[in-house]
Parts: C-alpha cells; sequence; structure tokens
C-alpha cells in the first residue's frame, strides 16, 4: 500500500500502520481516482440518468438531478475556497441535502467528517479542533449547538446553512446551502486523488471517552463496497435498499448511500425521528428489498403487536441486516420467528464497513459470522500469538480498512501490531471457522477471578418476557473484585419489583454459571445509548461510581427499585 508521506510522518507512528489488503478482484482501485466519480457518475455512464437514486420522506431525486446539484454545490463551495485536503464538517440529518454535501465535498477531494444530530456543543467543538476544521455544513435548525461553541473554533473560516432564512443567516455570517447551489455551475472537473489519500473522517460513538478521529482513505471506501455487497445476497437491479441508519454513521454512510450508488439501486431512508412503525411504512412505500438497522431497532420492531404488523406490507423484504451493535441471540431468534432470516455484520467506525457477517449458508444465530470477502481475522494472545480455536482472545483484522487514528499517536501505537489492526473486541473462533463476539475488551467483568461476558447475560436476559432491553456491567467490590450488576428495562405490561429481580436473577442462574448471575437488578426507564444504538456502559459504569463516592448502595434503592 502506498501512503502518503503525511500520513506516515505525521500521523501514524512507525511500526503502528496497518496492512492495507485489497485482494477481490472487482475491487481493484486505480492509483488515482476520485469518489463522486467512483460511485456516483459511473451511474450516467451506464445509462441510469433518469432512475431514482433516493428517496427521503416525500422527496425524491433521480441520478442526473443529484450529478447537477452535487457540481453546483462543489462549485459554491470552491468559490467559498474549500478545496483538496480540505476538513469539512457534516451536521445534517438524514435528507438529500446530507448525500448532495457529502458527494460535492468528495468532488473536490476534500475530507468529509460527518457528525451525528444528538452531539453537543462540547463534543462539536472537540470535534472541530481536534480535526483542524475549515468549514461546517449545517442544517438551520441544528445550529443552537454551533452557535454555542462558535467562538471556540481554532481552524473554522465558513459556516454553511441548509435551510432557513437566508436574510436572517447571512446576518449571523452564514452562507446559504441554497445560493450556492442556485448560483454556481453544473460543470466540474473532479478533483485527482491517489488511493492513499485521507478521504474522510469518522469519530467514534465515545462509549468510552471522547470521541477519537478515525481516518479512512480512498481505497477503503471505495474497495470496501464490493466486500459488503456479498453479505446483501448479491445486489439485482430490482433492488432497493433501505433502512433507519444515520448516514453520519459509517453503517449508513456504506450500507445506505455508497452500496446504492455503486450498484444504481434506489435506496430509501427514513426523515426525522426513527419509530419502529416509520421502518415498516419505509418498506411498504418503497417496496424496499434490503432493509439495515442496528438492533435496537429490531427489538423494537418486535415490539410491535402483530396486529399492527399485518397491516403493513413488508412481503418485498428479502435480506434483513443488523449492524453497528451487538446483535444479540435472542433478538436473531425472535426475529426469525415471526420475519425470517436477520444477517448480523460487525465492523467499526476505525474500519468503516463490516468485516464479519453472517453471510454464509447456515449461519449461527448469535454468531458474528465469517470474515467478509476480502478480509482474514484472527484470534490473538496477550504475546501475539495465535489462540487455539474456542479460546478467547483479541479480534485482529486485515483487509481493504484498517485502523488509523488522527492525530492520537498513543492509542495508534496499541491498534496495529504486524500490519494487523486490534479492534478492540474479545472473541474466539469456533471448530467450523465461525467467530463469535464476547465483549468489547474494556467491558469484560472480573469476578470471583472468572471472566464474565456482559453480552452473555444480556442474550440470556432479553429471553425473558419481562425483559425489553437489558445492560450489564462490573461494579467494584471488595470481596469479589466486581459484581456482576443488571439494568433492566421491562417491557410494557410488567411493573419493577423485588419479586422480579430474583426472578430475573434466579432465570439467569438456571442457565448460566452461578458466577455469571447478576447479584443486583436494577430497573430504569431507558438505557444510556449512542445515537447509533450501542449502550454506554460508561455511564453506567459512572453512575456507579458516583453512587459509591456517596455511600450509596443498591440496598438502598430496595433491591430493582430506581
Amino acid at each position: 500500500m502506498d501512503y502518503p508521506s503525511q500520513l506516515q510522518a505525521e500521523l501514524l507512528p512507525k511500526g503502528a500502520i496497518p496492512e492495507i489488503k485489497v485482494t477481490l478482484p472487482e475491487a481493484q482501485v486505480p492509483e488515482e481516482l476520485n469518489l463522486t466519480e467512483w460511485f456516483l457518475d459511473r451511474n450516467l455512464k451506464e445509462g441510469r440518468g433518469e432512475r431514482i437514486a433516493f428517496y427521503c420522506g416525500d422527496r425524491q431525486i433521480t441520478y442526473q438531478a443529484l450529478y447537477e446539484m452535487v457540481n453546483r454545490l462543489a462549485n459554491g463551495l470552491r468559490g467559498l475556497g474549500i478545496g483538496r485536503g480540505d476538513r469539512v464538517m457534516l451536521r445534517i440529518p438524514n435528507s438529500i441535502e446530507f448525500v448532495v454535501s457529502a458527494l460535492a465535498l468528495h468532488r473536490l477531494g476534500a475530507v468529509v467528517i460527518p457528525t451525528l444530530n444528538l452531539l453537543r456543543e462540547k463534543t462539536i467543538t472537540h470535534v472541530a479542533n481536534i480535526a483542524e476544521a475549515k468549514a461546517i455544513v449545517v442544517s438551520h435548525d441544528l445550529r443552537e449547538e454551533i452557535e454555542l461553541g462558535r467562538d471556540k473554533y481554532k481552524t473554522m473560516e465558513r459556516l454553511i446553512a441548509v435551510g432557513g432564512n437566508q436574510t436572517e443567516l447571512s446576518g449571523r455570517g452564514y452562507d446559504s446551502f441554497e445560493e450556492l447551489i442556485e448560483r454556481s455551475s453544473d460543470r466540474l472537473e473532479s478533483a485527482r486523488m491517489r488511493w492513499g489519500d485521507l478521504a474522510a473522517m469518522f469519530f467514534t460513538s465515545g462509549t468510552t471517552g471522547m470521541p477519537k478521529g478515525c481516518m479512512q482513505l480512498h481505497v477503503t471506501m471505495a474497495a470496501c463496497a464490493f466486500s459488503t455487497r456479498r453479505v446483501f445476497g448479491g445486489i439485482q437491479p430490482s433492488d432497493v435498499i433501505g433502512g433507519a441508519p444515520p448516514l453520519a454513521f459509517v453503517f449508513g454512510y456504506g450500507h445506505l448511500m455508497f452500496i446504492s450508488l455503486l450498484h444504481g439501486v434506489p435506496c430509501a431512508f427514513i426523515e426525522g425521528r426513527v419509530t419502529p412503525e416509520k421502518m415498516f411504512e419505509l418498506i411498504q412505500r418503497h417496496r424496499v428489498t434490503v432493509f439495515n438497522s442496528a438492533p435496537a431497532g429490531y427489538n423494537q420492531m418486535l415490539n410491535v403487536p402483530e396486529e399492527v404488523v399485518k397491516s403493513y406490507d413488508i412481503s418485498s423484504i428479502r435480506v434483513w441486516l443488523s449492524g453497528g451493535a451487538p446483535l444479540l441471540a435472542a433478538t436473531v431468534h425472535q426475529w426469525q420467528g415471526r420475519f425470517g432470516e436477520l444477517r448480523n455484520t460487525m465492523g467499526s467506525t476505525e474500519t468503516f464497513q463490516s468485516y464479519l457477517a453472517t453471510w454464509k449458508p447456515g449461519g449461527k444465530p448469535g454468531s458474528v459470522g465469517h470474515p467478509m470477502p476480502g478480509w482474514e481475522a484472527r484470534i490473538l494472545d496477550e504475546q501475539g500469538n495465535d489462540c487455539p480455536r474456542g479460546t478467547i482472545g483479541r479480534l485482529a483484522i486485515r483487509g481493504p480498512g484498517g485502523l488509523m487514528y488522527w492525530r492520537n499517536p498513543e492509542q495508534q501505537k496499541l491498534a496495529v501490531t504486524d500490519g494487523w489492526s486490534l479492534v478492540g473486541d474479545l472473541a474466539y473462533e469456533d471448530e467450523d471457522g465461525c467467530f463469535w463476539h464476547v465483549s468489547r475488551s474494556d467491558d469484560m467483568i472480573k469476578s470471583r477471578g472468572y471472566r464474565v461476558s456482559p453480552g452473555e447475560v444480556e442474550d440470556v436476559l432479553m429471553e425473558h418476557p419481562a425483559v425489553f432491553d437489558p445492560a450489564v456491567i462490573g461494579v467494584p467490590d471488595a470481596m469479589q473484585g466486581e459484581r456482576v450488576k443488571a439494568f433492566v428495562v421491562p417491557k410494557a405490561g410488567y411493573q419493577a419489583s423485588p419479586e422480579l429481580a430474583e426472578e430475573l436473577r434466579q432465570w439467569v442462574r438456571s442457565r448460566l454459571a452461578a458466577y455469571q448471575a447478576p447479584r443486583d437488578v436494577e430497573f430504569v426507564d431507558a438505557l444510556p445509548k449512542t445515537e447509533t444504538g450501542k449502550i454506554r456502559r460508561v455511564e453506567l459504569r459512572q453512575l456507579e461510581a458516583r453512587r459509591a463516592a456517596e455511600g450509596q448502595s443498591d440496598a438502598d434503592r430496595k433491591d430493582g427499585q430506581t
């Protein structure tokens, strides 16, 4: 892999550079390319200009109209001084404007930095300054957090607003997204980029602290889509891809936007707040054939009464895909009992796309399947040696992507060994070559000398009819090191009580080893999660630390009562 000297010299310490390998014949990327040409322009060259590219709410746009809108915005942005290598943040909800903005920036060779809508001022300012962002494109109704932090930005030169009152926004120092498009030409020469140039930067969801910038190269973003399509069961011209993930999340950016563009098929995504009813409605309205959601979305859909589900026509679906967070076996079993096969994928913000998935026939529920085509996976011990099959160790991957942290050399040194990327997860490989996720490395509970996987306990709790959403953590304990504690959101119709807490303890004890059963059960209305559906265990651990400092105990809350 021919990395630019900047990445080697400035950003990636010697000995901590991941080996990027593109082995799929169809995924071979030219040394010079432009991602917008790679994903969008091919559709015009192949005669799909009048085909619908994206559906969002009541709006739709063809490939030809998208091409023209992208070029007009790119010309407008170039007139503002934005070009090759400039880092530009996006703060836009799922919309056609998000797609146009991302593709316009890729056309210019700028570095796209998508940000999730729920981020607050402190995190947005952190991202802007760490990334040394030159500009931000922001939806007018998401400006509040920008306004709170704009005086703290160190490198920001331009603020571009999507929608809103243009006169008012101009007075606040914003350029108008719509005016940039209206006054600009739709003819533009694409920036020529090398395959090792930086294309985008996604920030981690902050489950273990402040978000870290993860660099994505042109080669990674161009090649990963070819690998990922295998889990879709192949893409046919009649397919319609749809789903709920935010486009600002790698799952949405890749599984929705890039995959649909690569194959020239329509993509439908949800506008505004996502609800299970909106997901069913999206499928019915656009005859979606491949649906993507995080596990939380599937759990919400499972909670919809059968008579309501039957009011929607979802017969067009041929593939259900889960990603973005661990998928419990209990969810898979429940889903298969009502809706059919649910395929699991495992990837990360750092690698851009999935590297493991249940894409082969006979996938095992609860597993993360096999390496995706073009990817390799190993389980390593603390010394970097391969673990025997069935032994839990550190998951290491290699393929068209790898872990590359922005201006974080200490984290980078921990992330790569001999060219292999250590993704921060504990897993094991069974005798059939199938991989099983155990937990994040820093989530593993050590109780009474035993290692307890939170996911394994959560999986058993999910099988209980009273449990809607569980989260398990380790709580410091003088005698045990850590004791197992479960936070549980009960299903509608079930009341939190000491009796139910004891029932859940015995439920786990009868199915797992005694040391895995939660000693403490606390009922809550909701679990702290990232916008992409991952449990923020760090918040639960911080909550317990504060309680301990204040001298509180679970007994003080009468066993399970919040």
